[in-house]
């Protein structure tokens, strides 16, 4: 009978723990809730940052915390002693955070464009994800005594995974290439580039040793292998757009501008193609200047979509070509002597730069893609010609805030 009644009183009071339990139980917060207060705090850190206090944001909160804390006295004036030598560093840093701020928030919002054209997003700080993929393929044709020869090989497809964040127009971006990490592909690719309604440029620097296809002599055809060529190129690319009040190269590229209404604009640029290439015994040095004139439009069908599309030929005023071989001597202990030639101009001796893009907009956020081509010829088919073509593909996504 005592055991019941034990067990009884047991079961009882375990029923009026579990109320009182759940009730001191705090509720857990839902995502939406959470997403408030991320936003709230992303609000408090804005209103800091305008008022010159960034880095001094969390002091009312360490404050408010240390008050709550059970630190004896003696403990908390010795932590606010060494904190407020950190205090005077953080507004030193604030001081100069601000002034830089300043100056780029100047820059960013100055308009020396067309409004009802073009707009500036008004978040501050910009994140973007991007998968580009680039190649190159290569044809030379060259002549020997009557004898024609034709080599034409392709690089490796080359895939990289970017991030990139810009504040106010400036950003910084990071890219790796997982084949590259992984000890499946040896090429080097390096992109440089900086887009203004006005001006801009690109600089693409391209390091490969992938190239393989099929040699054609006479009509018989051999295989060419990884290996048996390599070749260094540098390529360089300057635009200037006349219509700049109206017309946004930036806002199909790299998304810093945004463009209201459709318009285009003729542009003039200049191009230089330099190229290290060494094939079976020989190397081939080319160096092309090329100046020229084209013309970009952007079409808007609506106030999410943007279309882009331009090409900027260019005519070579300027080339350095030459070849470079070991001549075959009788003594094989003796060192070969080095022949070069110089290989002749032939009108239209070329450069041409195409490009597209689709952008897509919606709320703080935006997708789309972009292609840039680049085409070279340099030399005559009566002796070296010597023709490049080079693409890159990017597609990206991105959100303001």
């Amino acid at each position: 009978m005592m055991l019941k009644v034990s067990l009884l009183a047991l079961v009882l009071s375990v029923g009026m723990l579990a109320p009182a339990s759940a009730q001191s139980k705090k509720p857990r917060k839902t995502f939406k809730q959470i997403l408030l207060m991320a936003d709230s705090l992303r609000l408090q850190l804005r209103h800091s940052a305008d008022n010159g206090c960034m880095l001094q944001w969390g002091d009312s909160i360490l404050m408010a915390e240390l008050g709550k804390s059970k630190m004896n006295e003696k403990k908390k004036q010795r932590f606010m002693k060494h904190y407020a030598k950190i205090q005077r560093r953080l507004k030193m840093y604030d001081r100069h955070l601000f002034i830089g701020d300043s100056l780029l928030a100047a820059n960013y919002n100055k308009v020396k464009y067309d409004t009802n054209y073009i707009a500036r997003p008004n978040a501050r700080w910009t994140i973007k994800l991007r998968g580009n993929l680039s190649g190159a393929d290569l044809l030379t044709t060259a002549k020997t005594n009557g004898l024609e020869s034709k080599t034409k090989v392709m690089a490796d497809c080359r895939g990289t995974l970017s991030m990139a964040v810009a504040y106010r127009g400036v950003g910084l971006g990071l890219a790796v290439n997982p084949a590259k990490l992984a000890g499946k592909n040896r090429d080097y690719e390096f992109n440089l580039n900086s887009y203004s309604n006005r001006y801009g440029f690109d600089v693409v620097y391209l390091s490969s040793k992938t190239f393989h296809g099929h040699q054609q002599v006479g009509g018989n055809a051999t295989d060419v292998h990884k290996g048996d060529i390599s070749q260094q190129a540098l390529n360089l690319n300057f635009y200037y757009a006349f219509n700049h009040r109206k017309f946004s190269f930036p806002a199909a590229f790299s998304q810093s501008y945004i463009q209201k209404r459709s318009a285009g604009s003729f542009m003039v640029g200049a191009s230089f193609d330099g190229s290290k290439t060494k094939v079976k015994g020989m190397t081939i040095r080319l160096n092309e200047l090329a100046v020229g004139a084209g013309y970009a439009y952007n079409l808007v069908p609506s106030s999410h979509l943007l279309f882009h599309l331009s090409a900027l030929p260019t005519i070579t005023v300027y080339s350095h070509d030459y070849t470079k071989m070991k001549a075959e001597t009788v003594e094989s202990e003796a060192e070969s002597p080095t022949i070069r030639n110089s290989m002749k101009y032939h009108f239209p001796s070329a450069i041409i730069t195409s490009r597209a893009a689709t952008v897509y907009s919606w709320r703080n956020k935006f997708a789309g893609a972009t292609a840039v081509y680049n085409y070279s010829v340099a030399g005559d088919e009566d002796h070296l010609q010597v023709r490049r073509n080079k693409w890159r593909v990017r597609m990206f996504f991105g959100f303001r805030f």
